[in-house]
């Protein structure tokens, strides 16, 4: 018989310090793309962002906010997440 202490396990292991702010993600589809953040009890975190095909993505990361845009000739649409002062809030603006 082998020693089980030795034995490997499939036992994930958890963080020490959970972040209880994480873990409220939501997704945005606007015309161009979409995108996902995780909307924290005080910040907001970009997940992900896709742009559909024959779109271009731009991304700005800021202390207190994210934008992504989506365009495709004189078409931009915009995902801001904010978070200046209140808690994260998601807004879209299309041109």
């Amino acid at each position: 018989m082998g020693d089980v202490a030795n034995s490997p396990t499939n036992t994930p292991k958890q963080s020490s310090s959970p972040d209880a702010d994480w873990g409220d993600v939501k997704s945005y589809t606007v015309s161009g793309g979409r995108v996902a953040f995780d909307l924290g009890g005080s910040t907001g975190k970009l997940v992900s962002a896709t742009p559909d095909s024959g779109w271009r993505m731009k991304v700005w990361n800021e202390p207190a906010w994210i934008r992504v845009d989506f365009t495709e000739g004189g078409t931009t649409s915009s995902v801001f997440c904010t978070w200046n002062g209140h808690p994260p809030t998601v807004d879209t603006w299309h041109s």
